[in-house]
């Protein structure tokens, strides 16, 4: 059961929505700490005490340390194989991160058949108001697009929880190796996106962006929505390219940017990265009224017996189904549906 990655123990503690004192725990190697963590932290949490991190390095006893955590949420992320190992009944397995992808081979005409008609309708309307877009491999228009529009957005969205590559590696491993998409409002370039491009698979990864100034005048206008229009139109005309990576979010269908991106067409696929052998397991102490609303309104992507993504429902007796989240999307095949008194 050895792993050579470091691992990390995050812990945290606060008050529910239902107004009891709680507890969660996250073990495993340093991504989780970004992206699954905070995030079940936030919907189980609605006031927390202050999070704990500990680097517990290389791990050859996994088994005993995640043994020892008795939070009422705790969460496992490590390699398929030793998720498979340390489950036990009523553990929750899932994936750890699904992105998702456009084919783009087919030409433009076929991806534009592939967006939702909200989406055709925004694109329709973005085009009428003078919207456009254009491609620049400029060093200048990098480094003004990364400090006048990325930081800022990833500021005013996130605060003190934004995530996103330094400036350096950004211009050396994204924007060299790709490129930078400039959205236009009536001449006024108003947000962009540096995308980068892997040559060999002919995937376009788009990676950062922003709206000028971060301001949310430019959003709620429509200039953030546009990129991926621009990134998907440009694609789509583009030789080399078959695919539009528009990256990844945690396996939770509550995730407001998994539901954002279904519009454009997207499969959900689990990832050809370090995520893609990294699986999730979801450990309740016990089914405390606070433990199960949380899972009821958090349902998860997970694997059937084939490999292929189902998403997993939760409900009770005193929590309904949240039919209301939606999982249909290319790529989730279906879903199940677990009665936790039955757990």
């Amino acid at each position: 059961m050895t792993d050579n990655r470091s691992h990390f123990i995050r812990e945290n503690s606060g008050i529910t929505e239902l107004r009891e004192w709680a507890s969660t725990a996250y073990l495993g190697v340093k991504e989780g700490l970004t992206y699954i963590a905070p995030f079940v932290e936030d919907q189980f949490l609605t006031q927390q005490s202050g999070e704990r991190t500990e680097p517990i390095g290389e791990v050859p006893d996994l088994a005993d340390r995640w043994a020892s955590i008795h939070a009422d949420v705790a969460v496992l992320v490590a390699p398929s194989a030793v998720v498979d190992k340390l489950a036990e009944p009523g553990d929750i397995r899932a994936v750890s991160r699904i992105h998702q992808v456009v084919d783009t081979s087919r030409g433009a005409q076929d991806v534009m058949s592939q967006l939702s008609r909200r989406e055709l309708k925004r694109r329709q309307q973005a085009e009428k108001d003078g919207f456009g877009y254009d491609v620049s491999h400029e060093d200048d228009h990098f480094f003004e697009f990364y400090r006048s529009m990325h930081v800022p957005t990833m500021r005013n969205r996130y605060g003190d929880k934004a995530r996103s590559v330094d400036e350096e590696k950004a211009f050396r491993t994204l924007f060299q190796q790709g490129v930078l998409f400039r959205v236009h409002k009536s001449g006024e370039w108003v947000s962009g996106s540096v995308s980068q491009i892997d040559e060999r698979s002919r995937t376009l990864n788009a990676r950062l962006i922003g709206v000028k100034a971060g301001d949310d005048q430019y959003r709620s206008a429509g200039a953030q929505n546009f990129v991926y229009h621009a990134i998907l139109d440009w694609a789509a005309e583009e030789d080399g390219i078959d695919t539009v990576d528009f990256q990844g979010c945690e396996p939770f269908l509550t995730k407001g940017t998994f539901q954002y991106k279904k519009r454009f067409g997207t499969t959900a696929v689990i990832p050809a990265n370090n995520f893609g052998d990294l699986r999730m397991l979801i450990r309740p102490k016990s089914l405390t009224p606070s433990v199960r609303r949380f899972l009821v309104n958090n349902p998860v992507l997970t694997e059937d017996a084939t490999g292929a993504l189902v998403a997993k429902y939760f409900h009770d007796k005193e929590n309904a189904l949240r039919s209301d989240i939606p999982h249909s999307s290319p790529g989730i095949n279906g879903k199940v549906i677990v009665d936790l008194d039955e757990l």
